[in-house]
């Protein structure tokens, strides 16, 4: 822990325990006041506008501060869409990469079944006032529909590698949940039959695990024309796994185009994660 750090935790150690000297109700309602009003907002400036980012915790404040620089060519990626493209952020977290295409007036359902992540997503598109651009939906893809656990390996806010149906992590192993949320996934061709939303021009797809079984559940998704591309975090050290997503694509008309992630991941537990981009070919 670093120096800084320790400062805060002692900083804030040192207030909490100066409230609750006034005992009682009182307390609770300052602490209950002060959670609210002292939560950050951050502001980053982009191309297109500044966006506002809601940031109750470390982890989302670290993500609106790394908006540019943490998957860069997922912002290249999206700087290719045109005017009026409609953007499926699969696993949109904290909504970074929404609210991002929402800035260049693109049109984005955002789905993100973690309850914590998607409460922040909430207010995110409410601090921006998105909500007439970003659609969000608490809820999984899976390679079908059914009600089943999404498995979280910790709650924290803005957190990641959890899985839906099965608690498995972004390498394919098995992980101990640290709470079972209860959740209704759907395949989303069955998504689209069922409620014919706007239809995909682009998928942005980041799931830790499960990116085969969604691949497989949208195949004939896939196949349509309207579909331009589709960006999927892969772990590469998976090769027949990868090669086999990668299988599903090639069959649906559309090929790989380039697979990058930042310097900052060239060493480490995530080095093997690459963001992957396959376009319409035929």
């Amino acid at each position: 822990m670093s120096i800084k750090q320790k400062a805060l935790n002692l900083a804030g150690g040192l207030l909490k325990t100066s409230i609750n000297f006034v005992g009682g109700r009182r307390a609770t309602q300052i602490l209950a006041q002060l959670s609210e009003d002292l939560t950050p907002v951050v502001s980053q400036k982009t191309n297109f506008g500044e966006i506002q980012f809601f940031c109750p915790g470390k982890l989302p404040e670290y993500r609106a501060q790394t908006l540019l620089t943490k998957e860069p060519e997922t912002i290249e990626w999206i700087d290719t869409f045109k005017k009026d493209d409609v953007l499926w952020d699969i696993g949109a977290n904290v909504g970074v990469y929404s609210l991002y295409a929402a800035i260049k007036k693109l049109r984005v359902l955002a789905f993100e079944p973690s309850p914590s992540n998607y409460f922040v997503l909430s207010r995110n598109i409410e601090i921006n006032r998105m909500d007439d651009r970003i659609s969000a939906y608490c809820i999984a893809f899976n390679d079908g529909t059914k009600l089943d656990m999404f498995f979280m390996e910790n709650t924290e806010l803005g957190g990641a590698l959890n899985s839906f149906g099965e608690a498995i992590d972004f390498q394919g192993k098995p992980f101990v949940a640290s709470l079972k949320q209860a959740m209704i996934g759907f395949s989303v061709d069955d998504f689209i039959k069922q409620f014919n939303p706007p239809f995909p021009n682009h998928i942005k797809i980041d799931v830790d695990g499960i990116e085969d079984k969604i691949v497989n559940g949208s195949k004939e998704t896939l196949a349509d024309s309207r579909l331009k591309s589709v960006l999927v975090e892969l772990d590469t050290e998976r090769k027949e796994y990868c090669k086999k997503v990668t299988e599903v694509f090639e069959i649906s008309g559309m090929k790989l185009l380039k697979k990058e992630h930042a310097p900052m991941f060239d060493n480490g537990k995530y080095s093997k994660i690459y963001n992957h981009i396959f376009v319409r070919s035929k």
